[in-house]
């Protein structure tokens, strides 16, 4: 009885194990799908990264991944930061306790995402996207495009 009851906890773990696993490949595929084949590497490392740089309040490193200008929502107030040093400035209103935590515990296989950009959060609270930096698009930077917390 308790073989048994081992081998179906070794087969569940397993069977989890999977389905995480295959979540994170149809996230990929669908970045591909949608930001262009073979980019949902970028777009995992820069989540990774925010989260990183949220986690240790690493303001200049928050402020390099923002396509300036912006307008970002905070408590349903609309504040226009227009560069790298007002944000900086601004950084503990717009990136408060509540926005710090749910970049913190997003997780990549969860992003919704489509062709506009990759949301973070259930209602929307920041977007990210690649912004061209070439005609055709084949070179880009993924920067935060709307902050709404």
């Amino acid at each position: 009885m308790l073989s048994n009851l081992f081998i179906y906890l070794i087969l569940s773990l397993g069977i989890a194990g999977t389905a995480v696993a295959d979540s994170v490949s149809e996230k990929d595929s669908r970045i591909d799908t949608l930001m262009g084949a073979g980019t949902h590497n970028q777009y995992h490392q820069f989540l990774t990264e925010l989260q990183h740089a949220v986690a240790s309040g690493n303001k200049k490193a928050v402020a390099a991944m923002i396509d300036y200008p912006i307008t970002v929502s905070v408590n349903s107030k609309k504040i226009d930061i227009k560069n790298k040093s007002t944000f900086i400035k601004k950084y503990d209103v717009v990136f408060n306790k509540h926005l710090t935590q749910i970049i913190l515990n997003q997780k990549y296989e969860e992003l919704f995402a489509k062709d506009t950009g990759i949301m973070v959060g259930e209602h929307g609270e920041l977007w990210f996207s690649g912004i061209c930096t070439t005609n055709d698009c084949k070179k880009f930077n993924i920067r935060i495009i709307a902050i709404n917390n």
